[in-house]
């Protein structure tokens, strides 16, 4: 139940929009913010707008404990994007 309930809250963000003042976690398409390279689908802390656009939050602090596992986390994302792409026979993409 609790991944129809994620899934229920994401779409209420996305629709509604966040409250001023409030950001959410949601998986978006990087736009290279956070040292996240750009292009990876990712989670980031983003504000929902009323016309249903979001917009990542920048700058938040990212201390090293959290740096650490980003890094780990987009890491492990570029392997399995670049075995997914091959096991698709697509040309390989950019994983710098």
């Amino acid at each position: 139940m609790s991944a129809a309930k994620a899934i229920c809250d994401h779409l209420r963000d996305w629709w509604n929009g966040t409250p001023d003042g409030r950001w959410v976690s949601m998986g978006v398409i990087s736009d290279g913010s956070y040292g996240v390279e750009a292009g990876l689908m990712y989670s980031f802390p983003v504000k929902c707008k009323a016309d249903h656009t979001y917009e990542i939050v920048k700058d938040l602090d990212v201390n090293d404990f959290s740096r650490e596992k980003m890094d780990q986390t987009q890491n492990e994302l570029k392997d399995e994007m670049k075995m997914a792409m091959e096991f698709c026979g697509e040309p390989q993409q950019s994983t710098k």
